[in-house]
């Protein structure tokens, strides 16, 4: 009986997998996944899933879809093409005072609508299991039904090279990423991007992500880290570091 028990708890922690947002890899059909910051992910099939900010939707109403394609022969690939509507937040946080952090609407200063739309590949390398290395490659539109005014971005980490594009042609993002088990259910998760924005100033931003998770329930996952920001702001280079924590449930 000792044996059976342990046998299932092994057999639970090894059936643990690796992060797959950032890779080419696609959950088993139906499986679902959501964290307290992180977004509702649920596979529709095999080769396809979906994921939402079920909170953020309220206010920025997102969606983004992965899709599992046949480029490379022992390599995982996988197209995204992810959705955002940020008008409504912007015109929440358009005001003086508590909570503003835009300059108010006035005629010049009026935000319209504006959809984003990112399309990119992800290709995925898994190593004895227990390991993947993933490239993603994607490029990024703006569409908007007027003219943006620049007075509208926040300067401040992670949001500031999101708006910056608002008022470019494209965005370009490239990133790398490393998943491994260093235990049976502990593993580190990192991440480098680097966002490049066509415009005459502002155009380079760095993200480093660094991440370990343990599964302590077979369907639970605890995460904690940091990231580290560096964008080139209208007031001059800068970089930033912040912790993060999150916790993931499966089901």
């Amino acid at each position: 009986m000792k044996r059976l028990i342990k046998f299932l708890i092994f057999s639970q922690i090894l059936s643990s997998d690796l992060p797959s947002e950032n890779t080419a890899i696609i959950q088993k059909n139906g499986q679902k996944k959501i964290g307290l910051f992180s977004p509702l992910i649920f596979a529709k099939t095999d080769n396809k899933e979906y994921s939402i900010h079920p909170i953020l939707g309220f206010v920025i109403p997102n969606l983004k879809i992965k899709n599992k394609i046949h480029l490379i022969k022992n390599i995982e690939n996988a197209y995204a093409l992810k959705f955002t509507y940020p008008t409504p937040l912007l015109k929440i946080i358009q005001k003086d005072g508590i909570g503003g952090l835009i300059t108010p609407n006035t005629n010049e200063v009026n935000i319209p609508h504006i959809l984003v739309s990112e399309l990119g590949i992800y290709s995925t390398k898994i190593i004895i299991n227990r390991m993947s290395l993933s490239i993603y490659n994607g490029i990024a539109f703006t569409f908007s039904n007027n003219s943006i005014d620049e007075r509208i971005t926040i300067d401040i980490p992670y949001i500031f090279p999101r708006m910056n594009m608002y008022n470019s042609k494209f965005n370009l993002i490239s990133s790398f990423n490393i998943s491994s088990f260093i235990m049976s259910n502990v593993g580190i998760d990192t991440k480098n991007t680097l966002r490049f924005t066509s415009k005459d100033k502002y155009d380079i931003a760095f993200e480093h992500k660094f991440q370990i998770f343990w599964y302590f329930k077979s369907n639970m996952k605890l995460i904690f880290g940091y990231n580290v920001y560096f964008a080139e702001y209208p007031f001059g280079n800068q970089w930033s570091i912040f912790p993060m924590i999150d916790l993931n449930y499966y089901w």
